[in-house]
């Protein structure tokens, strides 16, 4: 990224930097997570020293994985100390204590970045109940915040809520914490003009909707850095090639205006020994879209959503087919069949977790209600004039 973009305006980096491996007693502990975070900080801190990164933790920046306390911690404290170049005093301490913070990153736009490992389900130092550590009311205070000073607002964050695209009924957050988040995007969607998220590995975004039905926000999960072989039951060849994504947006607005996802071919690096990171494609052009605003991300998922899949020679079909492809980062090219179709479309506009499970067992409905939901991923953003 640095021969491609080397002077960034600010880095969004969303965590998860370390091994994935079932077996951690054995291949992690506290130090070696502590140890890699800081390889990597300083990588990317020699890498783009003029430029600011914004970053959160993953559910495998810890020890043991996902097991992220509400509240201060051993692994927490020196990971506050890694990234305190890029903070202020006031956000060192604040993440230091929860592994939030808030920054103005320009005149009336803030960045929320929040802990939402604390929301995850497989988080067994909570129980799916309540507000831990209050980090749902820290949140909803930046925001009312933000409207009371007519500010505006993106959120980054790790775990997204909702469900992952590629198996059946998989959600991320404990459902009363889904049910909350999606309320606080829903009440102060006009606070919000971007959410930017990691977890998955795989490129989708995520759709919310009012009462009324009126999609009010979108939710881009980019793909990660790391290649990842999904074990997760039922997902077929649920893998991504590494991914890294550069963003433009409007100076004036800090609205994001259109990106250009870049990616590594594995299988042609093994093969040819070299890693040539490639423009795999700009988002305007790929989903034929006029801008990234909500609403052309609700007509995107429509069109998905409307796709017959036994017409493989119809323009929707073939935009469900790239989109598929494109979600893993052009590594898997099988036919998106019908179940494929469902469990992407469901879980781009279904984030109620009772209106997704309806979406998947009953087909695919154009009312839509809610939305769904990045893993280990940096996102890199640059003024488009």
């Amino acid at each position: 990224m640095k021969n491609i973009e080397g002077d960034p305006d600010f880095i969004i980096w969303t965590g998860d930097d370390t091994l994935h491996t079932s077996d951690e007693d054995k291949y992690l502990g506290t130090e070696l997570v502590l140890e890699t975070i800081r390889n990597l900080t300083d990588l990317i801190k020699g890498t783009f020293p003029n430029t600011t990164v914004h970053a959160c933790l993953g559910n495998h920046d810890y020890h043991h994985k996902s097991q992220i306390p509400p509240g201060p911690s051993y692994i927490l404290s020196n990971v506050a100390e890694y990234w305190r170049d890029w903070m202020t005093e006031e956000q060192f301490q604040m993440f230091n204590s929860t592994g939030q913070y808030s920054v103005e990153i320009a005149t009336k736009v803030n960045l929320i970045s929040l802990n939402t490992n604390v929301w995850y389900t497989s988080n067994h130092g909570v129980n799916g109940t309540g507000d831990p550590g209050s980090y749902f009311k820290w949140f909803e205070n930046q925001l009312q915040q933000a409207r009371t000073g007519s500010a505006k607002v993106y959120v980054i964050g790790h775990v997204p809520p909702g469900h992952f695209e590629l198996v059946d009924y998989k959600y991320w957050f404990y459902p009363s914490y889904n049910e909350r988040y999606v309320d606080i995007i829903r009440r102060y969607s006009d606070v919000i003009i971007g959410q930017f998220f990691g977890h998955h590995h795989t490129d989708t975004f995520r759709m919310f909707y009012d009462e009324n039905n009126k999609a009010i926000s979108n939710l881009l999960i980019a793909p990660g850095v790391t290649p990842w072989m999904t074990t997760l039951p039922g997902a077929k060849d649920g893998a991504n090639n590494p991914g890294v994504r550069l963003f433009e947006y409007d100076v004036t607005t800090m609205i994001p205006t259109d990106y250009v996802q870049y990616y590594l071919n594995l299988p042609d690096a093994n093969n040819n020994g070299r890693a040539d990171w490639l423009e795999e494609y700009r988002a305007t052009s790929a989903f034929e879209l006029p801008d990234l605003t909500t609403s052309s991300w609700d007509a995107l998922s429509k069109r998905l959503a409307s796709a017959d899949v036994s017409d493989q020679t119809s323009e929707d079909t073939k935009m469900l087919q790239k989109f598929s492809e494109i979600n893993s980062v052009s590594y898997n090219f099988a036919t998106c069949d019908k179940q494929c179709q469902l469990n992407q479309v469901c879980a781009v506009r279904e984030l109620n977790y009772e209106k997704y499970k309806a979406c998947v067992s009953g087909g695919i409905t154009l009312v839509p209600v809610f939305y769904l939901l990045m893993f280990s991923c940096a996102v890199l953003l640059w003024n488009s004039f």
